[in-house]
């Protein structure tokens, strides 16, 4: 079972993100257009490539399975000085594939890089990870071990750990929560013969195929403004996070993250 990451680093084109929900195609540009200028700010820029290193990257360096490959699909309108910085970054990590596309669907991007690289659906788990958030040190050896248990089905299913370490950078409501949220989009893994993960909402997955939620793993998040979810009370109450102290904290990261370097830390508003 071969295991397959897909990362949109400012994939400019129609997704999943709330801006696009319910828009004509005859709208879009329009649209890509503003979002670009959103996307491609210096200052949202540096934050993500500094987060796709330190964290989202780290992680995976860090896995104890390094049996996977992990595919950054790039925007080719990207300003150069950033399109540099991005392959250096890519280029130290084996596993990783880079690709800059036109403004294109992600589900379109990923499917001309499958095609490119002879990538077989009915022989992969494909898993999502953001450019702001990492794995556990075991993700790829967990989902793999189970993978390979559901795969002689041939029936799609979906795997995700219970819990997100949720790093809130700044503002009112700055601090490290643990959250249970099975099926949130950070590491969660589907396997399906025929259709990409982004084909489907992410906490989708759970009613719509067979799903086990993985309870020894964790993922991280993180949330810094520039994402496309706000993170206030109400969320905080309805979805029921938890603020954690230092000392759960400190231990989660030793457990969980033990990657993450001071620099890591610092970007995700953890104790040093």
């Amino acid at each position: 079972m071969q295991v397959v990451g897909i990362c949109r680093f400012s994939l400019l084109g129609r997704g999943d993100w709330e801006v696009y929900q319910g828009v004509a195609e005859t709208e879009i540009k329009e649209i890509a257009a503003r979002q670009s200028a959103l996307l491609f700010a210096p200052s949202r820029m540096e934050s993500r490539l500094a987060t796709f290193e330190h964290l989202t990257l780290a992680s995976l360096q860090a896995q104890t399975d390094k049996d996977f490959i992990f595919l950054v699909l790039a925007s080719e309108d990207m300003p150069e000085i950033y399109r540099q910085r991005l392959s250096d970054i890519c280029s130290s990590v084996p596993q990783v594939i880079l690709r800059f596309f036109p403004m294109i669907h992600v589900g379109d991007a990923q499917k001309a890089v499958f095609s490119e690289l002879s990538l077989d659906l009915k022989e992969m788990l494909q898993f999502r990870l953001d450019d702001d958030d990492a794995v556990c040190t075991t993700f790829i050896q967990s989902k793999r071990e189970i993978a390979r248990l559901l795969a002689p089905r041939k029936l799609p299913f979906s795997l995700s750990f219970r819990s997100v370490m949720y790093c809130s950078i700044g503002g009112e409501f700055k601090g490290i929560y643990s959250w249970d949220s099975p099926f949130f989009s950070a590491g969660v893994a589907l396997y399906h013969p025929t259709r990409s993960i982004f084909g489907f909402g992410h906490y989708a997955l759970s009613w719509r195929f067979t799903s086990v939620i993985l309870a020894d793993g964790m993922s991280l998040a993180t949330h810094n403004g520039h994402n496309d979810t706000q993170f206030n009370a109400s969320r905080i109450r309805r979805q029921k996070f938890l603020k954690m102290d230092e000392s759960a904290v400190a231990k989660t990261c030793a457990e969980q993250f033990p990657f993450l370097t001071a620099v890591g830390k610092e970007l995700a508003g953890l104790p040093l």
